[in-house]
């Protein structure tokens, strides 16, 4: 029975994996969420940190001894001891045996003892590296939530376009069929009927673009979702969160702290830093403990030990002025990086001032524009019912048709403006678009 249900269990899960997979209806939170699983770039980014947490065992092993079996066959012109001489045949020392061809083989070990402080900066450098590469993953993570994010506030401003469009283009059918009646009836001249469908012509255009608009968008956003197939995927749009975002004061400091691109600059500030003193103390001498244990042999295989320990030091003296060119261009690499992160200081600012300005203009459109839309649909009823009672004209009903369309379409980007600077804002700042945006 317990074999069942675990097998029971296994099947769900797989089934619940394969309805994942194949989802074809995402809401904006649950787009951003699939994206962070699926979409490649984020999951190099992934792979980054891991090959950055590799570095560090890396320079770690820098501080552990080496040990090496060694061994090498050597053919001399001379005969050659096989081990060292050492006393006098005279005193009764045994005379070392020569041989043209000597066999080595042994092991050698190397444990660094001091390195002008590149040992533990090494390690350091490298936990650098890795922290960097998180907070550019970080930053990743929350571009492309704003990226989808923009598409899909996007999607929901060209449905609502291409909704106006086919409202508009229906009513001009309404209106064509009208002015054909009354072309039949010989109340109004061919001329008006030509108008109107050179109107509604204009109008079945305008609809094909805001679909191929609508259709290049989904595109966009299976593209950053990290979607492969063919299938095509609808959006449910949520009402946007009205989370209050701080003042334009406060916004700049809080940005510095928490924007993950800023710190990542700054942690590269501190790299290069560690680098030019790392650089410089190659300068200091290399201290380290060096042992080793041979056997050796003549052609004849009769093998003899010898070892050796030894603590060994390494001084420059001279390198061409290698080291200090070096340590000149590691300086400039670090007044580069000091120069990056005042540019960067200077775009977050900009971006924030903006992102402000936008969200004040787009509210002003969005007020100004919805009264508007109210307007035109009025003189569109009035003018339609001027038409329909002969005192008014097609030209007019026309006009005050594409004063409604066009009325609708600013109104639809002003509300689209003003989304997108809410989330353009947050992005500024450092807060995550949505919470499914979170950094491991």
């Amino acid at each position: 029975m317990k074999k069942v249900i675990i097998l029971l269990f296994m099947i769900f899960m797989a089934e619940t994996a394969v309805a994942e997979t194949k989802k074809n209806t995402f809401t904006l939170t649950e787009a951003i969420s699939f994206a962070l699983k699926n979409n490649p770039g984020i999951l190099a980014a992934e792979k980054e940190i891991d090959l950055t947490a590799l570095g560090v065992d890396a320079a770690k092993t820098a501080k552990m001894p080496k040990i090496d079996l060694i061994g090498n066959a050597t053919r001399y012109r001379y005969p050659t001891a096989l081990t060292p001489i050492s006393g006098s045949p005279l005193a009764g020392t045994e005379f070392p045996e020569f041989d043209n061809l000597v066999y080595d083989f042994g092991i050698s070990f190397r444990l660094p003892l001091y390195r002008g402080g590149r040992l533990a900066r090494g390690v350091h450098i490298a936990e650098v590296q890795k922290l960097i590469a998180e907070d550019i993953y970080a930053f990743n993570r929350q571009e492309l939530a704003y990226n989808i994010t923009s598409v899909v506030y996007k999607i929901a401003q060209l449905e609502k376009l291409l909704e106006a469009a086919e409202a508009s283009k229906k009513q001009l059918e309404k209106h064509k069929r009208n002015v054909e009646l009354f072309l039949e009836a010989g109340t109004v001249p061919r001329v008006e009927l030509l108008k109107t469908e050179v109107e509604f012509a204009r109008t079945q255009e305008h609809v094909l673009r805001v679909s191929n608009s609508l259709e290049s968008a989904f595109e966009l956003l299976k593209t950053l979702m990290g979607l492969d197939d063919k299938s095509k995927i609808t959006v449910v749009q949520e009402a946007p969160l009205n989370d209050p975002y701080p003042s334009l004061e406060e916004s700049l400091d809080m940005a510095l702290a928490r924007r993950p691109d800023y710190q990542a600059v700054l942690k590269k500030q501190m790299l290069t830093e560690e680098k030019v003193k790392m650089t410089a103390g190659k300068r200091l001498p290399d201290i380290y403990l060096a042992a080793e244990y041979l056997d050796r042999a003549g052609e004849q295989f009769a093998f003899k030990e010898n070892w050796s320990v030894a603590l060994k030091l390494a001084l420059p003296v001279f390198d061409g002025g290698l080291i200090n060119t070096e340590v000149k261009q590691g300086k400039k690499e670090a007044e580069k990086v000091r120069q990056e992160e005042r540019s960067l200081k200077f775009a977050i600012s900009r971006e924030i001032k903006d992102a402000y300005m936008t969200i004040e203009n787009a509210r002003q459109r969005t007020e100004v524009t919805q009264k508007g839309v109210e307007t035109a649909k009025e003189t569109l009823r009035i003018e339609m019912l001027k038409y329909e009672t002969g005192t008014g004209t097609s030209t007019d009903v026309i006009d005050a048709e594409a004063a409604l369309l066009n009325a609708e379409t600013a109104y639809h980007q002003a509300v689209f403006d003003n989304k997108l600077a809410v989330a353009a804002m947050k992005k500024a700042v450092g807060e995550d678009i949505c919470k499914e945006v979170a950094v491991k």
